[in-house]
């Protein structure tokens, strides 16, 4: 997923990145770097904190105090790639749902688990941010990432 972000970066110019597992990490500027397997080695040296859990809600409340006033409006589309499983406060996940959605063009969530058939979004974290999705949708493979196209 990284580096279908980091494809992204190199074509798009008005898109910012995040990275998020227990905090909210900016990585446009790691993800402007012309080489890949450098950008690669940055994102992982600024984020130390992977596999220690996700805390959606807090991460993308972190996004909404600090950049919702910068980034968001009604042109922007704002893309979640997660599988919704959240460690942290359900309820501020779905406060920060509710924010992202009224101030943005769209909300799409890509999901690595979606694109088994024995997925089911029961996951706590799933079910609060549902009402607030325009487009849920796998993120599974190339093929499921390149049906992204006709959302944006």
């Amino acid at each position: 997923l990284l580096q279908f972000m980091y494809a992204f970066q190199q074509v798009y110019k008005r898109i910012e990145t995040f990275a998020f597992s227990t905090s909210l990490q900016h990585i446009t500027p790691l993800l402007k770097h012309n080489d890949f397997k450098e950008a690669m080695r940055l994102v992982s040296a600024e984020n130390q904190h992977w596999s220690g859990g996700t805390r959606i809600g807090e991460s993308l409340n972190s996004f909404v105090n600090e950049c919702s006033k910068t980034i968001l409006d009604k042109r922007t589309t704002v893309i979640i790639l997660s599988d919704g499983w959240d460690t942290g406060e359900i309820d501020l996940l779905e406060q920060s749902m509710q924010t992202i959605h009224a101030k943005s063009k769209k909300l799409i969530w890509l999901n690595p688990l979606a694109g088994y058939t024995s997925y089911s979004p029961d996951v706590a974290g799933m079910q609060a941010a549902f009402p607030y999705i325009d487009i849920f949708a796998p993120a599974h493979n190339a093929n499921s990432l390149r049906s992204l196209a006709r959302w944006l």
